[in-house]
Parts: structure tokens; sequence; C-alpha cells
């Protein structure tokens, strides 16, 4: 039964999408490189038809290239610039510009707040001038210092399109 269900919703997932939406969807997924075949095996459709709009994203810069020498192939995976717009745009979203700028704040504070705590730059310089820092403290310093980047990217990117949208006279 359970097998049924599967088959019947991937049936209505190809007919209710073109080929190019089932890749754009596998690769949005995708968080290890896979090669045509099996972009093309998950999405439904033939290699060639793969390879045909990966070549489109990757020139799009949704998806970036790479070669396997092993297994002689190129390798496709959804590329970091994409990923950054993405969480950008979902942070842009839920905040407003003056929360953004305040949350900037906070996050650069306890960025901060790590450094001074362990003497270091960054968590690897931690690592690499004292073996013995709290794994937990690196981890939090990590994510902290990750959520600053994209809250950065997403206030300049609002920043951008504001520009845009308000050009100066001139």
């Amino acid at each position: 039964m359970t097998d049924d269900v599967l088959r019947e919703a991937v049936s209505d997932w190809v007919e209710e999408t073109t080929p190019r939406e089932r890749i754009h969807s596998v690769i949005e997924r995708t968080y290890d490189a896979a090669s045509a075949d099996e972009i093309a095996e998950q999405a439904e459709t033939t290699p060639k038809t793969a390879r045909k709009h990966l070549a489109e994203l990757s020139r799009e810069g949704f998806v970036t290239e790479t070669s396997d020498s092993d297994r002689q192939a190129t390798l496709y995976k959804r590329s970091s610039t994409s990923l950054v717009l993405e969480e950008a745009a979902r942070i842009n979203d839920s905040l407003s510009k003056p929360e953004l700028v305040d949350r900037i704040t906070e996050l650069e504070a306890e960025v901060e707040q790590h450094r001074e705590q362990t003497g270091a730059d960054s968590p690897a310089d931690a690592v690499l001038q004292d073996t013995s820092v709290d794994k937990e403290l690196l981890f939090e310093w990590r994510g902290t210092a990750r959520n600053l980047r994209f809250a950065k990217a997403a206030l300049a990117i609002s920043q951008a399109e504001h520009a845009v949208e308000q050009p100066h006279a001139g």
C-alpha cells in the first residue's frame, strides 16, 4: 500500500511539473555533489534532459559544477551563493530593517564576547592557540559568526533593493 501511494505521488509530481522544475527541486535539496544521471533518476527524467537543465542552472548561478576524475563525471550541487541569497531573503521577509540592524548589533556583540573570552580572533584561531577550548563554545561561536554573515548579507541586499527602487536624482 505504501509503495502504491509513493508511486502515485511521484506520478502526480511528474505530471504537474516540468523536468526543469523537478531538477531544480532535486538540486535544492541536494547537499552533496551528484552526477547528472543521479539527479535525472531522482527528477524522473532522462540524463540528457538533466544535463541540459543543469547547464542552464549553472549559467544562472544556482548550480556549481565540479569534475570527479575517479568517476569520470561532472558533478553538480547547489551553489553557495544561491544558499546565501535564499537565507538573506528569508531574513528580509521576517525582519524589518531596524530589527535587522539591531540583530546585527547583537550578533557582533556576541562575537566580540567570544573573542574576549578566548583571546582569539576566530574559532579556528582559538583551537590553534588552545586545544582545550570548550567545544560547545566553539560551536556556538561558529553559528553566531555564520548568522552574522547571513544577517549582513540580508542587510546589504535590502539596501541594494532600496537603492534600485529609490534612485537618487542627479
